[in-house]
């Protein structure tokens, strides 16, 4: 029996012995090289680089008209930034169905939810004139959100500009540990900078970021007409430059009729050649000290120390090594795609005429009675979007 024993013994021995030589030999043949994911730092793109030819660019362009057609979108307005500036912009479909008209990169659509990109800015310009801090309770700004939360002391600005206010059941809806985004709260961010400033935001956004950047065609809405009025001008004028809004509805498209609100979190009007001349202004950080840009495009982490999408304004993600940021837009009757990797210098941007090109974010075909389409909310990738998958694979090579 013990015989038996050494024996067993002596063949694990053995064997072990066997595997450990084919390693060692292993490694003097391959120098002992520990396998890592090779991590390659992005190189920016040059106007020289292979995506641009020709055939690229056309098999890009065919791409987003058959998604236009499958999505049944009127009309598409989109560019790419490089170098800072707009090496390719296109017109799909028509701004005007009924007036056959086609859209440009000038042609003016409503941004919707991208305008939070621009209510962050102006947010942080406050903190950076020491006149709002991020951990100020909502409360100091007269912010009352309603239902259980009100103005309870434990929600900050924080909390509303990254959209972790809310919290959930299983927090006890306690702030600053899920990301539930809410772009009505985060609106309410508008009441801060005025009490913080004396100035309202819309008097701010023109003052700060509109004028010096000699954006003609981004506007307040038009149907806030106290925010319109300080633009100086006609709106009537000003109406003939923006698309039609549509919707797909009964297997045919319909003008929808709508009154679109301004505020930090959407309302805000622009098109491909101005919000191209927004992005070479962030990519030459503009507006705010790079300690600031920071933070911004850096997701905010939970209580729990979860980092979730998100940062100051920005949905953010790595994808393969380079970091993408991005904001969607949805509207009745719009809806609009800001990409940004700063790190490949490129900006895609992408607005409609209908709610289609951002539909899949929110993954909602019909708002029903007391159903909030963003309860699950925007946690899906930039992939999500068909159209932003196209160009990230003509583009970004994935």
């Amino acid at each position: 029996m013990e015989k038996g024993i050494l024996q067993e013994k002596q063949y694990c021995m053995r064997i072990t012995f066997f595997v450990f030589f084919l390693l060692m030999t292993g490694c003097l043949l391959t120098g002992c090289q520990t396998r890592h994911a090779i991590v390659r730092t992005p190189v920016p793109v040059k106007a020289t680089d292979s995506m641009w030819n020709a055939d690229n660019i056309a098999a890009f362009e065919n791409r987003l008209e058959a998604l236009r057609q499958r999505y049944h979108i009127p009309g598409l307005s989109a560019g790419i930034v490089n170098g800072g500036q707009l090496v390719w912009k296109k017109g799909f479909g028509y701004a005007d169905v009924e007036g056959k008209l086609a859209p440009d990169e000038n042609t003016v659509y409503q941004i919707a939810s991208v305008t939070k990109t621009f209510g962050a800015i102006i947010l942080m310009q406050q903190v950076e004139a020491g006149r709002i801090q991020l951990d100020d309770p909502i409360a100091r700004y007269s912010i009352n959100l309603g239902a259980r939360w009100g103005s309870d002391e434990r929600i900050r600005i924080k909390h509303l500009l990254t959209h972790t206010a809310m919290g959930n059941s299983f927090n006890a809806f306690k702030p600053g540990y899920t990301f539930r985004y809410n772009g009505g709260w985060y609106n309410q961010l508008g009441k801060a900078i005025e009490k913080a400033s004396g100035h309202s935001f819309g008097e701010l956004l023109l003052q700060n970021i509109v004028r010096p950047l000699g954006l003609a065609r981004t506007v307040p809405s038009t149907d806030d007409s106290a925010s319109f009025r300080l633009t100086g001008y006609s709106r009537d004028s000003f109406m003939r430059l923006v698309a039609r809004p549509y919707d797909w509805q009964y297997k045919k498209l319909v003008p929808m009729k709508f009154s679109y609100g301004f505020g930090p979190a959407a309302g805000l009007e622009s098109s491909v050649a101005d919000l191209a001349v927004y992005a070479r202004a962030i990519d030459e950080k503009r507006f705010l000290d790079s300690a600031t840009w920071k933070k911004v495009f850096t997701p905010f982490v939970t209580v729990k120390g979860k980092t979730i999408q998100y940062g100051l304004g920005w949905f953010i993600k790595d994808y393969k090594g380079v970091r993408v940021m991005w904001h969607t837009g949805w509207w009745t009757g719009y809806s609009a795609l800001f990409v940004r990797i700063s790190q490949k210098d490129l900006t895609f941007i992408i607005l409609a005429n209908s709610q289609d090109l951002s539909r899949p974010f929110y993954h909602v075909m019909k708002v029903l009675p007391m159903f909030n389409p963003f309860r699950n909310n925007l946690n899906k990738d930039l992939f999500a979007s068909a159209f932003a998958k196209a160009f990230m694979e003509h583009f970004m090579l994935l």
